[in-house]
């Protein structure tokens, strides 16, 4: 599984991203690869991810997301904004697996 977690600059995110891949270890799920970047850069990234989630910094962005992955049959989410202040890699984590049931 790919996750990309889509923000302004893909900085603020990151302790996110690893707080995620540390409970993915925990879980036991190993086949998993998680990214943040810049959701200017989700015409590039389309195709390298199978779920998106987008950051509240971004979440006016969401319309023109919802184009692009629905396009392609793929899903993605909005990231609550007090998960993502919590930086609460577990409710992120799970976010992006429900994505995939």
């Amino acid at each position: 599984m790919k996750v990309l977690l889509m923000c302004a600059a893909g900085m603020s995110t990151s302790l996110l991203v690893t707080k995620m891949e540390k409970y993915a270890k925990e879980k036991g799920i190993n086949d998993i690869l998680i990214k943040a970047e810049p959701v200017e850069d989700l015409d590039k990234n389309i195709d390298k991810y199978d779920v998106f989630l987008l950051g509240p910094q971004v979440k006016y962005k969401e319309k023109w997301v919802k184009e692009i992955v629905e396009g392609v049959g793929k899903k993605y989410t909005c990231i609550p904004p007090q998960v993502y202040g919590m930086v609460d890699g577990k409710k992120t984590l799970e976010l992006a697996l429900e994505l995939l049931k």
